[in-house]
């Protein structure tokens, strides 16, 4: 039989196909820093995973909660996870500690950290918390976020008010009805859940709120260079699945429950619980919303430079060396942006 040396290569070229088939899509991990994965949390679990997002650009997302950024980008930089999502300010420490990781994608585009008190408190600023005490689900008194804040009314975080832990849910609203704390410094879902309990607040944000970033998506340096595709894979999943979320919250609430069974209300009434999960939902993805002109995922370089200043202001162990702007890298955000939105505004309508 005479040499066909294009049968050859044909047949070459389909082991490695199969090889490649066989191989699969690249298994990865992503963490939320809490083992209670809300609606909230749906962009980056539930939604990009029920629709496909992430199958998509061949990555397989294990989504599991850790307790707390600390633990969370410990796991990340030791190789236990490989995704996580943190403050700007934990991602910052855990640099000048030495963890070879970086953010690449700005999460939240505002904080998510509120300081609240009920609508009907005799407190009209926070300059008028001085001497009172203010509840935290967890103690953090070297809060950048916080620390700035009550700075800007002329008061120090940690000296001028008493801290008190509450832990989250019914405690911190029994607290809040009694008088126990004058203040609840929390994070936007929790604040959410409460409001659900039927509590109203009045939140106090500092001048320099617009100019801050909230959560970001971090990753060992180590992916970044040798898994560019995964990547941008985890990123782009996590982009279309916030567009979708933006334009269809309902659908996303459906999608999520339908995920993850346990976090939909049982025996409670049906609109009730939408409506209740909507208020969750939408107290993070508000902070999602892009402004004009801006692509998911990107950062002006000044923000960080912003947290830094504000992180060191409150006590966090930066060296004076430290670049700031080294926390993250936008390198991944025009290839993660490359999809089509009207194809997911299109989804985002028709899904039921």
């Amino acid at each position: 039989m005479p040499f066909r040396p294009r049968l050859v290569l044909a047949a070459a070229a389909m082991l490695c196909a199969g090889a490649t088939l066989a191989a699969g899509p690249y298994k990865t991990s992503f963490g939320p820093t809490t083992v209670d994965i809300s609606t909230g949390h749906a962009g980056h679990s539930s939604i990009p995973k029920k629709l496909g997002y992430w199958a998509a650009d061949n990555v397989e997302v294990d989504v599991f909660g850790a307790a707390g950024a600390v633990a969370g980008l410990q796991m990340v930089a030791s190789g236990k996870m490989d995704f996580i999502t943190v403050t700007a300010e934990a991602l910052m420490q855990a640099q000048a500690q030495g963890m070879p990781v970086q953010a690449f994608y700005v999460h939240a585009r505002a904080p998510i950290s509120k300081l609240v008190v009920p609508k009907d408190s005799a407190v009209k600023g926070v300059k008028d918390l001085k001497g009172k005490t203010i509840g935290m689900p967890v103690l953090e008194v070297s809060s950048a976020y916080f620390g700035g804040l009550f700075r800007e009314a002329g008061l120090a975080f940690d000296k001028d008010v008493k801290l008190i832990a509450t832990g989250t849910g019914a405690p911190p609203a029994l607290a809040l009805q009694r008088g126990d704390i004058a203040a609840w410094a929390s994070w936007d879902t929790a604040v959410a859940s409460l409001e659900n309990r039927g509590v109203q607040f009045t939140e106090f944000r500092p001048a320099f709120f617009d100019d801050l970033v909230g959560n970001v998506i971090v990753t060992r340096t180590e992916m970044l260079e040798k898994h560019p595709e995964v990547v941008v894979g985890v990123g782009r999943g996590i982009a279309k699945a916030v567009h979708f979320g933006l334009l269809n919250p309902e659908g996303a609430i459906k999608i999520h429950w339908d995920v993850y069974p346990q976090t939909k209300p049982q025996n409670a009434d049906p609109a009730v619980a939408l409506k209740d999960a909507k208020t969750v939902f939408v107290s993070r993805f508000d902070s999602y919303k892009l402004p004009a002109g801006v692509q998911y995922g990107a950062a002006r370089p000044e923000q960080w430079d912003t947290i830094a200043k504000l992180a060191r202001e409150s006590g966090a162990n930066l060296p004076a060396g430290y670049n700031p702007r080294q926390a993250y890298t936008d390198k991944f955000i025009a290839e993660i942006n490359k999809f089509d939105r009207n194809a997911i505004e299109a989804q985002a309508r028709d899904y039921r």
